[in-house]
């Protein structure tokens, strides 16, 4: 396997990763959200009210490219120094959530320094943290590896 290709491997591993990272900090918070108030007032039909037509793929494409600008260092950080704990990228996640959930104007409004809309995004922000670990944070820092026959 030639360096380049295990390098492209690795970040399609990485961008692949991310995307379902970002998909988890998006559902979390809206799951979470429609089953308390499911269970607060027996109406499971809120988790229809939201539009998942349009503004999902917006919601995504948001969060992918502002969510990036606060957690790319992370990961380059990950990768250069090979840190592949579980925690790091929880924590990681939790921090780039809230920070970006508070910078964003309009998407907090009053509830920024409510605490239970910081939990809701910390919740958030490690559900993607763990599912971006399990993808591809298990295996950080293979760069010194690529390219190399071990057999």
């Amino acid at each position: 396997m030639t360096r380049r290709f295990a390098w492209l491997q690795r970040l399609a591993i990485m961008a692949v990763g991310y995307f379902a990272a970002v998909l988890t900090s998006i559902l979390v918070p809206v799951l979470l959200i429609a089953l308390l108030e499911g269970i607060e007032d027996g109406n499971w039909s809120i988790i229809f009210a939201f539009d998942w037509l349009g503004s999902f793929p917006l919601a995504v494409l948001t969060v992918m490219v502002g969510a990036l600008l606060i957690v790319g260092p992370a990961l380059f950080v990950a990768e250069r120094f090979s840190l592949r704990g579980w925690f790091y990228f929880a924590a990681t996640g939790a921090i780039t959530s809230i920070a970006f959930g508070v910078s964003m104007p309009r998407s907090a409004g009053s509830f920024v320094f409510n605490p239970g809309f910081l939990g809701f995004l910390a919740t958030a922000g490690i559900a993607a943290g763990s599912v971006y670990w399990l993808m591809a944070g298990r295996k950080s820092g293979m760069r010194r590896d690529l390219g190399r026959d071990l057999g």
